[in-house]
């Protein structure tokens, strides 16, 4: 999984945040599928009751992905809190995910 952009510093997320997540997927493909696995585990154990995710099939809506300017699937974008943060992968790597987000662990 990599780290492809983080705009601005990140600072203290508020707590109590509500985080919305857009997950680019390529139907049920194995990275695809992982990522929708972990993205879940990770609200679950890290932002119980605080989470939306949005998933998009750029199989079937390819303009969406064109518009976030995503090439590459699995791809996940915070939109909120801000700021932005695009990650692209399954998402495997707990401990760089967290770190990427912002998420310390406290947020529960």
């Amino acid at each position: 999984m990599k780290t492809h952009k983080v705009e601005r510093g990140r600072g203290e997320k508020a707590r109590g945040a509500t985080y919305l997540f857009r997950l680019f997927v390529a139907g049920n493909e194995s990275n695809s599928s992982q990522a929708r696995g972990n993205l879940a585990r990770l609200c679950e154990e890290h932002l119980k009751g605080r989470c939306k995710i949005e998933t998009v099939n750029v199989l079937r809506d390819a303009a969406t992905a064109y518009k976030n300017n995503v090439l590459l699937t699995p791809t996940l974008i915070l939109i909120k809190p801000p700021p932005k943060v695009t990650l692209v992968g399954n998402l495997s790597d707990n401990r760089q995910v967290l770190a990427a987000l912002g998420l310390t662990g406290n947020e529960r």
